[in-house]
C-alpha cells in the first residue's frame, strides 16, 4: 500500500473514531455521567473496534456511493445518540431497535421534546456539520480505484481479521464474575450486562451507546431459548415466591361492585379543594395510597394499562407488548377473575384506536364482556394516517355514557373506565382544555393565588372534565341507590410529563427536580362509603394493582405465577423503574449512581444487592413468560 493511500485511510480511520468517541462523551455528558472511570476505556477500546468495522464497510463500498453513504451513517448515527437522549430524558429508560419502526404515533408528542431540547443537544450536531463540510469540500474530488478501497483479497482478508480479533478480545476480557462474594443466583457478572441486557441503563453505562446497540441488533438474530428450558426455568423461580396467605384485606369487598378509573397524566397536583373539589372531598373519604407509582416504561398509558390487569411487566424489545402479545393465554386478567366471580365486566375509553387496538384487545386478549371505545359511544369518528393535532373527548361525556350502561344491572359488575381529557398538549389545541380554562382563571384570580404557567394552568382545564366526570359518578350513584355496593378506584396512568419538569417542581412541592423518579408517583385512592378514610403508606406500583384487587374482592387467583403482589401481604413492597431503580420501604438503590439509600436499619447492603439483582432476573423471568407463552405451555403439558 503506498503512502498517500496509507494516509488517507488513517485519516479516515480517525475521523470515524473521533466521531464515535466525541458522541459518546457527549451522551455520557449529557444522561450517564463519569463516575465510573473504568466504563470509559472499555468505552475507547469497544469504539477502536466498532472504527474498523466501520472502515471496512467504507471501503467496500461502490465510488459513486460512497459519500453519499458516508454522510449518511453520521446523520443515522447522531440522531440514535440524540434519539436515545431524548427517550430518556423523557421516558427515564431507552428504546430498543425493535421499536423504532413505530415512530409515527408519536408525531402527537413533539412537544415533549421541543421542551427537554438543552444547550448540550447542541454538541451532537457537530459530527453532522463537519460531514457536510468535508462532502462539499470533497464533493467534485474524483477518488480513484486504488486510493481507499481494497486493492486485493488479501487486503480486505488482513483488515477483517485485525477487527474482529481486536473485537473479540474486547468481548473476552469482560470480568465474568463478580467481586461480591455472595450465595445468591441473581448476581450478574459485566458479562451478563453485556450479552443479556438485563439492564440498558448499566449496558450503556458499562459499555457505552453504540455497544448496546450493537447487543441490541445482535439479540434480533440470535435464536430463541429452547421452549421447554425457558419454561422449566419460569417454574423453578415461581417456586421461590413466598406463597401468599390470607390477611387483614382479604375478601374486604367481596361481592361489591368495582369501578376502576384509570385516568390520563393525573398526576399529585391535580388534586385539590377548588380546582377539583369532587375528586378532593372524594379523596378526604378514602384510602389514600401516598406511595403509589405509575413508573413510565415504553408505551406509557398502554403499559400502565397491561401491568394493572395482568400482574406481568412489560417487554421492552417490543412495539406494544399489549398488542405483540395479544394471542397469548392470561387466565388472570382483572376482567376474567371477576367474570370467574359471578360478575359481568365492562371497558370504556373516550378515543380510539389511533394509538392502541383497545377494541380487539380488552375483550379478547383481557376478557371483557363488552368494550365501548369512543366510536362504539358516538363521541369521535376513527381518523386515518397521522394525526397532529387530537380531538381528546370529555371525560364528563363518557362517564354519563358509562353510568347508562351500568345502571340497572341485576349481577354485580366491573367497570374499568380509561378517560383521556387529561392528555397533553396543555395548550389551546386541546379543546377541553380550551373550553375549561376560563373558569380555572378565574378560580385562580378570585381566591388570590399566584397564577402558574399556561402548561399547568391548562393542564388544570383539562382535569377539571374528570371532575366534573366524578361528580357526576357520584351522583348518579346515590340516585340509583348503588352506593353502597360499589368500590371506585381512581389513579393516574403516569405523571404529567407533557408539562416541563421544572414547572412541575417549582409548582408541586412534592416533587424533587433533583430525582426524575419522584415525578413518578402518582395519586391512587380507594372508596367506599363505609370505610374509614386514612392514608396507605404503601410503596407499590401498577403491576402490583390486579393481585391487589384481587385480594380485596376476594377473587380466585392463584397468586404464585404472577409477578406483581398484593400490596397487603407480607412480601416486600417495591417499585421498579424503567432504568432499574428500585425502591422498597426499607431502601431505594439508585442506578444511575450505583448508590443506597436505607431508610431503617431492617435490610443490610447485601441484602438489598439481593434483592436488586433478583428484579432484574424477574424482568428476564417476566420476558421468558410472554414470550413463550407460558400459560399456553402450561395448559398443553398438563393435558
Amino acid at each position: 500500500m503506498d503512502k498517500t493511500k496509507k494516509l488517507f485511510i488513517t485519516k479516515l480511520f480517525s475521523i470515524i473514531f473521533l466521531i464515535l468517541l466525541y458522541l459518546e462523551m457527549v451522551f455520557k455528558i449529557s444522561i450517564i455521567g463519569f463516575e465510573r472511570s473504568d466504563s470509559v476505556s472499555r468505552i475507547f477500546v469497544f469504539t477502536l473496534s466498532y472504527s474498523l468495522i466501520l472502515l471496512i464497510f467504507l471501503r467496500i463500498l461502490p465510488r459513486k456511493l460512497f459519500k453519499g453513504l458516508s454522510l449518511f451513517l453520521v446523520i443515522f448515527t447522531t440522531f440514535f445518540y440524540f434519539a436515545q437522549d431524548m427517550y430518556y430524558r423523557i421516558l427515564s429508560g431507552f428504546f430498543s431497535f425493535t421499536i423504532a419502526g413505530d415512530a409515527f404515533t408519536g408525531i402527537a408528542f413533539l412537544g415533549r421534546i421541543m421542551s427537554n431540547i438543552s444547550w448540550i443537544h447542541a454538541l451532537y450536531l457537530l459530527p453532522v456539520i463537519l460531514g457536510v463540510i468535508l462532502l462539499i469540500k470533497y464533493k467534485n474530488v474524483f477518488i480513484p480505484k486504488n486510493y481507499i478501497f481494497f486493492s486485493s483479497t488479501f487486503d480486505f482478508l488482513n483488515s477483517f481479521i485485525i477487527a474482529i480479533l481486536l473485537f473479540t478480545t474486547v468481548v473476552h476480557t469482560i470480568p465474568k464474575n463478580t467481586d461480591i462474594f455472595i450465595n445468591s443466583p441473581y448476581i450478574y457478572s459485566d458479562f451478563d450486562f453485556y450479552q443479556e441486557i438485563p439492564s440498558a441503563y448499566q449496558t450503556i453505562d458499562k459499555f457505552g451507546v453504540m455497544t448496546y446497540f450493537q447487543r441490541d441488533v445482535s439479540n434480533m438474530f440470535e435464536e430463541d431459548p429452547d421452549e421447554s428450558s425457558l419454561y422449566d426455568q419460569i417454574n423453578e423461580y415461581l417456586e421461590t415466591k413466598t406463597i401468599h396467605s390470607p390477611n387483614g384485606y382479604t375478601d374486604h369487598y367481596k361481592g361489591k361492585n368495582f369501578i376502576m378509573i384509570m385516568a390520563e397524566s393525573f398526576d399529585t397536583f391535580a388534586i385539590d379543594p377548588s380546582l377539583t373539589p369532587n375528586i378532593y372531598n372524594l379523596q378526604q373519604k378514602s384510602w389514600s395510597f401516598d406511595n403509589y407509582y405509575s413508573p413510565l416504561y415504553f408505551r406509557n398509558t398502554a403499559d400502565t394499562e397491561f401491568m394493572s390487569q395482568t400482574g406481568f411487566y412489560t417487554n421492552r424489545n417490543t412495539v406494544l407488548t399489549m398488542q405483540t402479545y395479544s394471542d397469548n393465554i392470561f387466565p388472570n386478567t382483572l376482567p376474567k377473575l371477576f367474570a370467574k366471580n359471578g360478575y359481568e365486566t365492562y371497558a370504556f375509553h373516550n378515543y380510539t384506536d389511533y394509538f392502541y387496538p383497545r377494541s380487539k384487545i380488552l375483550p379478547t386478549t383481557m376478557g371483557y364482556d363488552e368494550y365501548y371505545g369512543a366510536e362504539r359511544l358516538g363521541m369521535l369518528e376513527y381518523r386515518d394516517g397521522v394525526i397532529t393535532n387530537h380531538l381528546w373527548q370529555s371525560d364528563l361525556e363518557l362517564m354519563e355514557e358509562a353510568m347508562d350502561i351500568l345502571v340497572g344491572k341485576d349481577e354485580p359488575f366491573f367497570s374499568y373506565i380509561l378517560t383521556v381529557s387529561g392528555h397533553l398538549p396543555y395548550n389551546k389545541r386541546h379543546p377541553i382544555a380550551e373550553k375549561n380554562i376560563d373558569i380555572i382563571r378565574d378560580i385562580f384570580i378570585e381566591e388570590g393565588r399566584e397564577m402558574p404557567v399556561d402548561d399547568i394552568l391548562y393542564y388544570h382545564a383539562a382535569n377539571y372534565e374528570l371532575d366534573l366526570a366524578i361528580g357526576h359518578l357520584m351522583t348518579r350513584l346515590e340516585e340509583e341507590n348503588m352506593a353502597d355496593d360499589t368500590v371506585i378506584m381512581i389513579f393516574g396512568d403516569h405523571y404529567a410529563y407533557g408539562i416541563d419538569q421544572e414547572d412541575i417542581a417549582e409548582y408541586d412541592e412534592t416533587k424533587d427536580i433533583e430525582s426524575n423518579l419522584s415525578f413518578q408517583r402518582v395519586p391512587m385512592i380507594i372508596y367506599h362509603p363505609n370505610m374509614i378514610a386514612n392514608d396507605k403508606p404503601y410503596v407499590f406500583a401498577s403491576i402490583d394493582i390486579m393481585p391487589t384487587v384481587a385480594n380485596l374482592f376476594g377473587l380466585n387467583l392463584d397468586y404464585k405465577p404472577v409477578l406483581g403482589k398484593d400490596i397487603f401481604g407480607d412480601q416486600r413492597r417495591s417499585v421498579f423503574f424503567s432504568n432499574g431503580s428500585i425502591l422498597t420501604e426499607n431502601f431505594f438503590y439508585d442506578l444511575e449512581s450505583e448508590e443506597y439509600t436505607f431508610f431503617d436499619d431492617e435490610i443490610s447492603e447485601e441484602e438489598a444487592l439481593i434483592y436488586v439483582n433478583e428484579y432484574i432476573y424477574r424482568q428476564y423471568i417476566n420476558q421468558a413468560i410472554l414470550e413463550i407463552d407460558y400459560f399456553r405451555v402450561k395448559e398443553r403439558l398438563e393435558e
